[in-house]
């Protein structure tokens, strides 16, 4: 081959090469202007529905003063803690309970603040006596505006120690008190057209922890029933809220229900209701219900930012199942006092009265849980 062919065969290569690159150029630049409109398009998006979210929020809010509330399961814990707040807003305010000692010492740390305070024994678990309830606080009220189903059970302890009677309690209080105390209470929200319904859940009623499946199951009922009554109840601006707690610090622990190693089952729930990446405080979690409340919400996760359990529950639901299939290798075996059953205060050992429950102990102390 001669050179001059040589030198144009080069050459022709040579620009061949070029206008490649040039071209690989052109398109790597027309893709980044694609990403980069499909980002703006996504993030005007995300906009504006956070500014559509945060309208139809403000257009549902509503001002707690003067608004006649029910709180289940209100002389102690997270119905006390809630009860306080509302109380500092001006809120009409009837607490129930079973336990009249409870309420009483309930009304008198209410008391320290300049709110109408009603206080009624309570059963959620019977028909009459939930009837007889909301009938008295509407004719002392003249009408009910919030219902709070705060009332609860919680059974800790491995499957085998559990019994059918377990299942029944945590379903009749956790779930079907909740719904009679809803059916008892529309026929005043529906006459007064408005109302809302708050049914305090848990993030035990999106994933199960092992030792609670008593407590897992009635939860897991509780979250569809309220999301059924939303659904139902919405077009009669009646607006239902289902909150989904994380760990709370509120001191319940004490009146939980321990079976099987009934010492070691309360050591390490009581353990972790007091580290606070594990739990929240509770007048945070009451704060946030309170709000979803005010504006309408649907579902809520309740749980302060450094918990990522909710996080992985969203995001990897089987990942998470695995997870707690391995903590439950983690957790007492069956034995000690077996199906028989003892509450957390009887249930005390040297881990539990040690600084490892400490925030748990001090929120007993406040929230009427000692």
């Amino acid at each position: 081959m001669k050179p001059g062919r040589n030198y144009s065969f080069l050459l022709r290569h040579s620009v061949n090469f070029v206008r490649s690159v040039q071209f690989k150029s052109q398109q790597k630049d027309d893709a980044m202007k694609t990403l980069t409109r499909l980002a703006l398009y996504a993030g005007c998006a995300y906009a504006g529905l956070n500014i559509a979210r945060k309208i139809v929020r403000l257009g549902r809010h509503f001002d707690w003063n003067g608004k006649r509330v029910i709180i289940t399961g209100g002389s102690r814990g997270l119905g006390l803690v809630l009860a306080r707040q509302l109380a500092g807003q001006g809120a009409r305010i009837a607490i129930c309970s079973r336990d009249d000692f409870r309420l009483q010492s309930a009304f008198e740390q209410l008391q320290n603040y300049d709110a109408e305070i009603l206080t009624i024994p309570c059963d959620v678990r019977n028909s009459d006596s939930v009837q007889t309830m909301v009938a008295q606080v509407a004719n002392e009220f003249g009408g009910i505006d919030v219902l709070l189903n705060v009332a609860g059970v919680i059974e800790v302890g491995p499957l085998d120690s559990m019994e059918l009677g377990d299942f029944e309690n945590s379903m009749q209080t956790n779930c079907w008190g909740a719904l009679r105390t809803t059916l008892a209470v529309l026929p005043y929200m529906r006459q007064q057209g408005w109302g809302r319904i708050v049914n305090v859940a848990s993030l035990g009623g999106k994933r199960a922890i092992p030792h609670m499946l008593p407590y897992a199951a009635s939860k897991f009922a509780l979250v569809g029933l309220s999301n059924g009554l939303r659904a139902e109840l919405l077009k009669e601006n009646i607006f239902v809220t289902t909150a989904c707690p994380s760990l709370m610090r509120t001191g319940s622990p004490r009146h939980a229900t321990f079976k099987g190693k009934h010492r070691e089952e309360y050591a390490w729930f009581a353990i972790g209701d007091s580290l606070p990446v594990m739990s929240m405080d509770a007048e945070l979690a009451a704060e946030q219900i309170l709000r979803a409340c005010q504006d309408g919400r649907g579902e809520v996760f309740i749980r302060n930012n450094f918990n990522i359990t909710v996080a992985l529950q969203q995001l990897f639901p089987e990942f998470t199942n695995e997870l707690l299939s391995l903590a439950n290798y983690l957790l007492p075996e069956m034995g000690g006092i077996g199906q028989n059953a003892a509450k957390g205060f009887e249930s005390e050992s040297d881990w539990t009265r040690s600084p490892l429950t400490y925030y748990t102990q001090k929120a007993a102390q406040v929230n009427n849980e000692n």
